[in-house]
């Protein structure tokens, strides 16, 4: 019996918006306040909430669509169903690419923390980062493989103490040394390195979509997709803005720094003992983030897999574990190899910090194309499937739903076209995501000859919905089984 034919919806209101916020969170909230303060100046608070305007669009789509077609693999479900086979394929080759940069930057920003709570001198520290990166990659790799629903567990209480918790304690302990004289003038250099930081920001609120993924698995999809949405965009927002607040608040910009805990570290403002337990916090929040970047997007390979679109072997599950073990190896190597050649490639020229956040930006690039066509699927998605969209649970007026369509559409394309205009952000997007493309639009068209010669027609089959992304409703799900079962 294939996965997805054996998901529950055993994912409640509290777990999805747990899900949502442990994925959303990373390493950049503890590097980019810091490390482009210098280059924007206090105002850096506000690139925060410009960089939230796409994402608001999106979100609002996406409790939508999550609420009318809570299946498997929904990133590639919706966009084939809305831009055809190449459309689809093209979705998940470029997930393919986000998945890799998100965990390549992940495990450099891991190496950076872990580097400065042993001490690691500098001319040592790049290859201490590419050793613990690839070794985190591979444990969380082998990690996914076996005892998910464990794993699974431990990251939801890793995410509450290592990204909200330590969250609000900087917060808190920033108060006593906030300094308003830090925000004269609040920005020195004119609001365009603001709007710049906004466009790279955009990468810490990529997650919502994530939803789409698991939404096979939501008990009460109609009501908790939505919920969920709404109350991690909230929660989300408010922690981003006031750490970046409290960031400029204690640290002078025109003191460059790399990350938030130098900023500790440099600012007495907690004791030795409690920046060690801090920075061990924030690793492990690291590390435990790159668990759900496996997990969730290895669906749409599989179900990508199965519609033949990708070669046989990612459709094979263990039968044991029930986990996507080629998917989930195609993940690991796209991370490792752009982990052991961008990160080098740019250290000696931007430090290990900016390289990462640098490479954060090709994933904010492809998360921004993909919402386009998500964004539009409001347009086609009711008429070519009506019996799913008056099911939503989640369904504003017509107007309303296009309406902010177009806006999600056209702030996603605004921001990607305003990425390319940041001289060393524009450059590696352009020096990865194209070729990149280029490639898997080649391999496509071979893909598509080969399932013609097998009398296999994609456009009839983008007609329906796959039959494994149907789940059993009422049914506990493993997430639940486990909570009980302790």
């Amino acid at each position: 019996m294939v996965e997805d034919k054996e998901l529950k919806r055993g994912i409640n209101l509290p777990i999805a918006i747990f899900i949502i916020i442990g994925m959303v969170i990373g390493a950049g909230i503890w590097v980019s306040p810091a490390a482009y303060l210098s280059r924007t100046g206090p105002g850096i608070f506000i690139a925060y909430l410009i960089a939230v305007i796409p994402a608001v669009f999106v979100a609002f789509l996406i409790a939508y669509i999550g609420s009318a077609f809570p299946v498997s693999g929904g990133t590639y479900v919706i966009t084939s169903r809305l831009l055809g086979g190449f459309g689809g394929f093209m979705t998940v080759w470029l997930v393919i690419l986000a998945v890799g940069s998100t965990i390549a930057f992940l495990a450099a920003t891991l190496g950076v923390f872990i580097g400065q709570a042993l001490g690691i001198p500098p001319e040592s520290e790049l290859l201490f980062v590419l050793i613990v990166g690839i070794s985190v990659l591979v444990i969380f790799y082998f990690l996914n493989w076996i005892k998910v629903e464990i794993s699974g567990l431990i990251e939801l209480i890793l995410t509450i103490v290592g990204d909200i918790l330590v969250m609000v304690i900087f917060i808190i302990a920033a108060i006593p040394h906030f300094n308003p004289s830090n925000f004269e003038p609040m920005f020195p250099m004119g609001l365009e390195p603001v709007m710049f930081a906004a466009l790279t920001f955009f990468f810490s609120y990529t997650g919502f979509t994530l939803i789409l993924d698991v939404a096979g698995e939501v008990k009460n999809p109609k009501k908790n997709i939505p919920r969920a949405i709404l109350i991690s965009m909230l929660v989300l927002t408010i922690l981003y803005v006031l750490q970046a607040l409290m960031v400029a608040g204690v640290h002078p910009w025109g003191v460059p720094v790399g990350t938030v805990t130098e900023i500790l570290i440099l600012g007495g403002i907690l004791p030795p003992e409690m920046i060690m337990v801090m920075i061990v916090l924030i690793s492990i929040a690291i590390a435990s983030t790159i668990h759900p970047s496996y997990m969730a997007y290895s669906r749409d390979i599989l179900v990508a897999a199965r519609e033949q679109m990708l070669p046989k072997v990612f459709t094979k599950v263990n039968k044991k574990h029930k986990t996507p073990r080629p998917a989930l190896t195609l993940l690991l190597v796209a991370g490792i190899f752009l982990f052991i050649t961008v990160i080098p490639l740019l250290a000696p020229s931007y430090g290990i910090e900016t390289a990462g956040v640098l490479l954060s930006a090709v994933t904010a690039t492809v998360v921004l194309i993909i919402q386009v066509p998500i964004s539009l699927a409001v347009f086609i998605l009711p008429k070519k499937f009506p019996e799913w969209h008056e099911k939503a649970g989640f369904k504003p007026a017509a107007w309303l739903l296009k309406t902010i369509g177009i806006l999600g559409s056209v702030s996603s394309l605004i921001f990607v076209l305003l990425l390319f205009t940041d001289p060393d952000a524009g450059i590696i997007i352009a020096l990865i995501i194209f070729p990149f493309s280029a490639v898997g639009a080649i391999i496509y068209l071979f893909r598509r000859k080969t399932l013609a010669k097998r009398g296999i027609d994609i456009k009839e089959m983008m007609k329906t919905l796959p039959e494994s992304v149907s789940v059993e409703d009422g049914v506990p799900g493993k997430v639940e089984r486990l909570a009980k079962e302790k």
